[in-house]
């Protein structure tokens, strides 16, 4: 195991609340936080007004349902699942979906233990709960492609992967480098010998920003919101080295067992949300803005955040994105997921081969809701808060 560096105790505060989230410590919904958005400017308004709105609305027919995610929630990466709670897609499910935040390998831990329903975590981490006997299995392809890689600063004399032998990498969290390492392998770098791994929290790009860490491990929806608010990063892709799945999404056994068809209306209405930020970007980035105000980027920024979101989800280009909607938005791979077994053997993740039965299943995913339905919602779509970053 590499030892890492840390920057102020950063480590003992991400493990820390690590410990309280597995314990059951209270987290704050994203609803709450766009509601205690300060009131006095616009953008603020804008979203309390909504969340208002929001719980006017009579739920009480509906399923709570809670996704986690291994970090902040206050970004534009998820705005294919704030997409389907804003336009309603989850609700026609009979579903009140809300977004928590968690760390490391928490929201896998919290799914196990029924304390969420769905978890996006990355792949390694899925493998290695298989087989530490978690009963999680992933029944939706949130992400296509390998999302993750490296950014540097756009001056730096760091143009590929060979070139950050002797470089420090900025980790938000200790356990990130099983998600990094056998791409880093793949690209033909020993991460024990040429790399130093720093876990620098959620401060990490703004040391990589100050040149206070060399490189910056990241993925392609974190750092298209990052170019869009003014960091000066070119990406390194991480998919031309080792072109396997990513994040899917998870729940556990004993839901796929008792309530099938619970985990099949989730997937649906995500599916329906990807589509609708590929069909309209600005919409998506409406959306996410109007529930975030506070986050600072500009509109144009904010869509090409989009588009990353669009290609994590539906492939790099449009040829592959149009593949990915006419077999079926959510399907998982064969080829890729043996893929992502393999190198996790090869990097010691895991011990044994994992059938590729006991990691995902496609039965979830629906391949024949009305695309139609979605496409004129983008269409149509009214928006809230573009005029106030234009």
């Amino acid at each position: 195991m590499k030892k890492f560096k840390l920057f102020g105790g950063l480590l003992v505060i991400a493990l820390l609340t690590m410990f309280l989230i597995a314990c059951g410590g209270d987290t704050e919904s994203a609803d709450s936080d766009a509601a205690e958005a300060d009131s006095g400017t616009d953008k603020a308004e804008t979203a309390e007004s909504e969340t208002e709105e929001e719980e006017a609305k009579d739920s009480g027919d509906l399923q709570e349902v809670k996704l986690v995610v291994p970090r902040t929630v206050e970004v534009l990466d998820d705005a294919h699942v704030w997409s389907a709670i804003k336009m309603g897609y989850f609700e026609e499910e009979g579903l009140n979906v809300s977004i928590e935040e968690s760390f490391g390998t928490t929201d896998v831990k919290m799914v196990a233990t029924g304390n969420a329903e769905f978890a996006l975590p990355a792949p390694n981490f899925i493998l290695m709960s298989i087989e530490n006997e978690l009963p999680i299995k992933a029944v939706f392809q949130n992400d296509w492609i390998n999302i993750f890689g490296m950014a540097v600063l756009e001056d730096s004399d760091i143009e590929t992967w060979e070139d950050m032998k002797g470089k420090t990498v900025a980790l938000g969290d200790a356990s990130w480098e099983d998600i990094i390492n056998p791409v880093v392998i793949a690209a033909g770098l020993d991460p024990d010998e040429d790399l130093e791994y720093v876990v620098a929290g959620e401060n990490r790009f703004q040391m990589v920003q100050e040149e206070k860490i060399d490189i910056l491990f990241t993925w392609v929806g974190e750092v298209t919101e990052l170019q869009g608010r003014g960091f000066d990063f070119k990406y390194i892709d991480g998919n031309e080295v080792l072109p396997y799945a990513s994040n899917p999404l998870v729940t556990s056994l004993e839901i796929i067992e008792k309530d099938p068809e619970m985990v099949e209306g989730f997937a649906r209405g995500l599916a329906k949300g990807m589509y609708f930020v590929k069909e309209n970007p600005e919409a998506a980035a409406d959306i996410v803005l109007g529930q975030f105000p506070s986050i600072d980027i500009t509109w144009d920024g904010a869509v090409g955040a989009m588009l990353g979101r669009v290609k994590q989800g539906f492939g790099i280009s449009e040829e592959e994105q149009q593949e990915r909607v006419a077999e079926g938005i959510g399907l998982a791979s064969d080829e890729k997921w043996a893929l992502n077994v393999e190198w996790a053997l090869k990097t010691d993740s895991i011990k044994e081969e994992i059938p590729l039965d006991r990691i995902f299943t496609n039965e979830f995913v629906d391949t024949r809701w009305d695309l139609t339905q979605v496409e004129e919602d983008a269409a149509n779509y009214e928006f809230k808060v573009k005029d106030q970053y234009e």
